[in-house]
């Protein structure tokens, strides 16, 4: 049996997993596609709001995000530096993780390529991806899908953690306020995106459909903030929400061990 308990900040440099960027300049001077997702992980780092653990599971190495797969070899938004030659697509034998020019991530030590062959194809984005079967995939990643699970993803993340925390710890209005606060920013950026989809507008990259989804996704205050600051909430008596990490750290204690 595990015991559940809140890892402060301070742990939290010492028992979260460390994942940090490695510095990284474009060989090209156009905007690559692929920009917007190197972005969009940077900014899930600097929010600090769900643990490096929990963000690497669930969104950075998860065949649910995306899941590039050849020949037994696995990759995700995260792929082991020591396998990203081997994952290439069987047609045209591009690598999806940029060998010559990759953009590293060391994730407790160890190097991990992000992703970079991210598909130019006119695609909606699909806001029921996250709930089908994982399957791999040999073709490009299709990016506003992409950017959608990656938001999904991480919205679904931080409630969790900070529902188990409510509940474990019985925390006050405060939390609770902060916990609605983010219900409905996660339900206004489903229905903006599902309103988006209703229209007929183009999904390339350089399209306005992909350009109104960076905007939704630029506009939400959840992921530009970190742990202390104040967001506006008129939903309240007290008019804002302080924001909070969501540390949770599953350990088995030796207590627990002995107990059993």
């Amino acid at each position: 049996m595990k015991n559940i308990r809140l890892c402060t900040k301070q742990e939290k440099h010492l028992l979260d997993i460390k994942i940090e960027k490695l510095p990284h300049r474009e060989s090209g001077k156009q905007t690559k596609t692929r920009m917007v997702v190197e972005s969009l992980v940077d900014q899930f780092l600097a929010s600090a709001l769900i643990s490096n653990e929990r963000l690497f599971e669930q969104i950075l190495y998860s065949k649910e995000i995306i899941w590039i797969q050849n020949e037994g070899f696995d990759g995700h938004l995260f792929a082991k530096a020591s396998v990203v030659d081997n994952l290439k697509t069987k047609k045209n034998g591009f690598t999806m993780y940029m060998p010559t020019n990759p953009i590293v991530y060391m994730v407790d030590g160890e190097e991990y390529h992000l992703i970079t062959r991210i598909d130019s194809i006119r695609a909606r984005p699909n806001l029921e991806k996250l709930y089908y079967d994982p399957k791999p995939i040999l073709s490009a990643a299709r990016v506003n899908d992409l950017l959608c699970s990656m938001v999904m993803r991480f919205y679904e993340t931080y409630l969790a953690d900070l529902t188990l925390l409510i509940s474990t710890y019985r925390e006050s209005n405060k939390s609770l306020n902060l916990k609605k606060y983010v219900e409905r920013e996660y339900a206004q950026f489903m229905q903006a995106v599902k309103a988006l989809n209703d229209y007929h507008l183009n999904w390339h990259p350089r399209g306005n459909g992909h350009e109104q989804l960076l905007k939704i996704i630029n506009n939400l205050q959840i992921l530009k903030s970190k742990p202390g600051n104040v967001l506006i909430d008129f939903s309240n008596n007290h008019g804002y929400v302080i924001v909070e990490p969501a540390y949770l750290l599953i350990e088995q204690t030796s207590s627990t061990a002995q107990a059993l």
